[in-house]
């Protein structure tokens, strides 16, 4: 299948005439009736009903016109975006996150990247971390921003710390943490303080088994609540904000809302987020990679979603 044999196919079903496709064509009525019976062979089906007065589409060819239609809109607009491309001398810089409450960072970054180096291109891409982390090794995406995964490993990435993330609670403002929290006077929680209440545990699905059945853990779980189990902070966020319960979020994660909390968690153990990379990625410094790292350095020191007290 090709164009020519779709732009043949378009024009005659919307003139269903084959002199004016042909004139519109700048072709020959032969080469027009070449190009739409080479189309029906490869599709192995008759796209038109012809008699000697008229000419009609089939069933079948009224269902494929859309589909031909996009085909050929997604043609050119390729053609176009490449030529432009070329002509600007464009880079492509590709980011995989885990969870859109990472845009916040992503976002504050790539504003001050794009402010002096207009050509860079950003795509961005959401999915979890094991599957951005493949994408990574195998040349798909070029920057991978979110915590470190203990269980990755593979020579040829990196990973560049940009932060050391404390777990914070986030609740509903009229749940009875904060309540409790009020009438004693605390910014923050203690293990102690959260263990009677239900918790929303933010685990990616890939992490679940390994985590539940092995015990590896680095927050407190009171089994014998009714814990609700979730795959992103966003989840966990809705869940908050409709009160079934409190989650320790990472602090890069943490944005303000009016209608939630956010308490410190007096023992909340550490994890490194940052953003991994392709080790040779790093000697250029001149590359879109290096200078979107050394920005986000700077970025993630500024501030943070959440005014905690550390």
């Amino acid at each position: 299948m090709n164009t020519q044999q779709l732009e043949c196919f378009t024009t005659l079903a919307k003139t269903l005439n084959y002199a004016k496709t042909a004139e519109q064509l700048s072709l020959s009525q032969p080469a027009v009736s070449r190009q739409i019976q080479s189309l029906e062979t490869e599709l192995n089906t008759k796209l038109f009903t012809r008699t000697t007065r008229s000419v009609s589409l089939t069933p079948v060819g009224f269902q494929f016109l859309d589909d031909a239609q996009q085909m050929l809109t997604l043609y050119y607009h390729s053609l176009e975006w490449i030529s432009t491309f070329h002509k600007h001398k464009r880079t492509v810089l590709r980011i995989g996150y885990a969870d859109s409450h990472a845009n916040w960072l992503i976002s504050k970054i790539l504003g001050e990247l794009l402010a002096n180096n207009p050509n860079i291109v950003p795509e961005l891409n959401l999915d979890q971390t094991d599957a951005n982390l493949h994408k990574l090794s195998v040349s798909q995406l070029d920057l991978v921003i979110g915590m470190k995964d203990a269980k990755f490993t593979d020579e040829n990435i990196a990973f560049q710390k940009l932060h050391e993330d404390a777990f914070v609670c986030v609740v509903n403002k009229n749940h009875p943490l904060v309540k409790d929290s009020k009438r004693r006077r605390r910014k923050s929680v203690s293990s102690a303080d959260i263990w009677p209440y239900r918790q929303i545990i933010d685990i990616p699905p890939y992490l679940l088994k390994h985590v539940f059945s092995r015990g590896h853990r680095i927050v407190p779980v009171n089994e014998e609540l009714d814990n609700i189990i979730c795959a992103t902070t966003s989840e966990a966020y809705n869940l908050a904000l409709a009160g079934a319960g409190f989650s320790l979020i990472p602090e890069h994660l943490t944005l303000p809302h009016k209608e939630l909390v956010f308490l410190p968690w007096t023992e909340s153990p550490h994890a490194p987020m940052g953003i991994y990379y392709r080790c040779q990625s790093g000697f250029d410094k001149n590359s879109a990679i290096y200078k979107f790292i050394c920005l986000a350095k700077t970025c993630i020191h500024t501030a943070l979603p959440c005014d905690l007290e550390r």
